[in-house]
């Protein structure tokens, strides 16, 4: 299961000791404690229980002092047990101001706690072993001068989950966030209102891995090759991704696009009344069970044995005809369709790489509650810097940011990939600068006049989906209420080239509502300026598969090579990269497996 924070409780204690109160926990649950006080030396820093002492900060002089000095951090580890205590007894110095606050973490794994401490006020960074859990950021320390009130500031991206102060002297602040990558959890600074005597501790905490589906069938070397495939289909939780079981599907067809939600259908049989409790068990027969069932669950589409995608299933539409017996239509999304239901609903600034931004935009969304998907992030950076601010009075979701944030000019793609990974499945998002997938890969397909692996082609041509001068709309900046608000507006870029080979001035206009930044706007026209000029084209095949392609789902964005030979087309090679993939397996209409290919070409906004 993900990682998540279940509660977070503080508790001010003056004098020699009182009692640290926690909030809800459940077994299993670790429990950590972050004890401060401003005096009496950490040595007299205690909480009753069986806590494990993790780290300690021993620290120093009081601010604008030469005798007094503050006793600094300890953080303690213990897992709730039955009849977990509600409060534990701390004792600290005789006339310190203390601050504890207990923090209860659901789905980690108890004995991987990492834990960072630095002086200051900046939480300090560490790399993580695995690829998905939470990272807590906590600071503490007395004011400078001694006594005066303190507040604190955590940056966009994070939750804010204490900010206390225990009379006018001892003061705290927690905040945490998921992470899904490797990738270091970089320092964060933690911003109080005053000067403090303080600390920073970062603490990572690994997420317990859900169990992994039953092994995919074996396919054996003899099993029948083109046109024949053995597929399977695991149902699962989105979020905790337990296993929910295998369903046989028919009437199956499942796509994926760059930068675009795929879309799945397929359709369930119910022959016998022992398959429709199978299949009760993942989609439910009553509306009181609600842990399961559309919008609950994904499907995980396996081909010989290989992740080829993963939907989100958002409908089900049980039925019966009059002359046959029920059946379950399915419908569903690729993962980043969730993404495009997941709002932004506070105010994010970033100045930073392109790919950093959509990463943090990425871990904002799965350190909301019950957003965590558990994507793993490709690592790396473009080179390319950017500033955005996404305003919670704007609107928009974190899937469409995502995609705006890359469809700019110097821009990148991404997708969510699902991967098997040192034998476990990955949800994975990847991407690639300028371009996702790789050159000069050994992709081919063929239609000669002798046959081949195409089944059919087509090429469209529309001088109406492109322009030849291109300019982008966003808001208004103006804060006059007692004037005519005008929205900010691109100059024109023009394709150069095609309207000195004689094309037409075709005007496009794009409107991005959310965008107030004069330079934002002029990448979004260059970008289609460049990318879309003229009339697009857009070319598609539909091919059949081998028992072992090439091609799969997770290479979009390669580039493979097309012969051609028929009435309409001379011997011809073309190497073009495949932006999109439909796939209709095996079936009893079909003897063939499908693979509908669509090759690069664009469609813009509003087309």
């Amino acid at each position: 299961m993900a990682v998540s924070v279940r509660s977070v409780s503080t508790t001010t204690v003056g004098n020699p000791g009182g009692t640290a109160t926690r909030g809800a926990a459940q077994p299993g649950d670790v429990l950590l404690a972050f004890q401060s006080a401003d005096s009496g030396g950490n040595g007299a820093l205690h909480l009753t229980g069986d806590w494990l002492l993790l780290d300690v900060y021993p620290g120093g002089p009081w601010p604008g002092s030469v005798s007094g000095s503050w006793a600094g951090c300890i953080v303690w580890k213990r897992i709730c047990e039955p009849g977990e205590p509600t409060g534990y007894f701390t004792s600290q110095g005789n006339v310190a101001d203390g601050v504890i606050t207990i923090i209860a973490v659901a789905g980690a794994v108890p004995d991987d706690v990492r834990v960072s401490i630095s002086a200051g006020t900046t939480a300090p960074s560490i790399t993580p072993d695995h690829p998905s859990g939470l990272e807590i950021r906590y600071a503490t320390g007395v004011p400078s001068p001694p006594g005066g009130p303190v507040s604190w500031t955590v940056p966009s991206g994070w939750t804010g989950r204490a900010d206390v102060q225990a009379d006018a002297w001892t003061t705290a602040v927690l905040a945490t966030r998921s992470f899904a990558s490797t990738a270091p959890v970089g320092e964060v600074e933690l911003s109080p209102s005053s000067n403090l005597a303080a600390c920073a501790i970062t603490i990572v905490l690994e997420s317990v891995q859900a169990p992994s589906p039953p092994a995919p069938p074996v396919v054996q070397p003899y099993a029948p090759g083109r046109g024949s495939s053995l597929y399977r289909y695991v149902f699962t939780r989105l979020l905790d991704r337990a296993y929910l079981g295998d369903l046989d599907l028919v009437g199956v067809s499942f796509d994926k696009r760059i930068l675009q939600p795929g879309a799945f259908s397929a359709t369930i049989p119910i022959p016998t009344r022992r398959i429709g409790d199978q299949v009760a068990e993942i989609i439910p027969r009553s509306e009181g069970v609600i842990d399961r069932g559309p919008g609950v669950i994904t499907c995980q589409v396996f081909r010989e044995g290989e992740p080829w995608g993963e939907y989100w299933i958002t409908s089900a539409h049980p039925s019966r005809s009059r002359r046959g017996t029920p059946a379950i239509s399915l419908r569903g999304s690729t993962l980043d369709a969730y993404l495009a239901r997941v709002e932004i609903q506070e105010d994010i600034p970033f100045a930073a790489d392109q790919i950093d931004i959509a990463r943090n935009l990425l871990n904002s969304a799965m350190g909301k509650a019950g957003a965590n998907i558990s994507l793993s992030l490709q690592e790396g950076s473009s080179g390319v810097i950017r500033e955005r601010t996404y305003l919670e009075s704007e609107g928009g979701t974190y899937g469409g940011r995502l995609v705006e944030l890359a469809q700019v000019d110097d821009g990148f793609e991404w997708m969510i990939n699902l991967e098997l990974i040192d034998g476990v499945l990955v949800r994975r998002w990847a991407w690639g600068y300028p371009k996702l997938g790789a050159t000069g890969t050994e992709h081919l397909f063929t239609d000669g006049r002798s046959g081949g692996d195409i089944l059919d082609w087509d090429e469209d041509i529309d001088a109406l989906r492109g322009a030849t001068r291109w300019r982008a709309r966003g808001s208004s900046i103006s804060t006059d209420a007692s004037t005519t608000s005008e929205p900010l507006v691109s100059t024109a870029h023009e394709a150069t080239a095609h309207l000195a080979a004689g094309w037409p001035r075709i005007d496009r206009t794009l409107n991005y509502s959310t965008a107030s930044e004069a330079q934002t706007l002029e990448d979004y026209a260059a970008f289609w300026a460049a990318t879309a000029p003229g009339a697009l084209r857009v070319d598609q095949a539909t091919v059949t598969f081998g028992r072992n392609p090439s091609f799969t789902p997770n290479h979009l964005g390669d580039s493979a090579r097309f012969y051609h030979d028929n009435e309409w087309h001379r011997s011809t090679w073309k190497t073009r990269r495949i932006i999109g993939i439909g796939i209709t397996p095996t079936s009893r209409a079909s003897g063939k497996e499908e693979a509908r290919l669509v090759l690069e070409g664009q469609e813009a906004p509003g087309a």
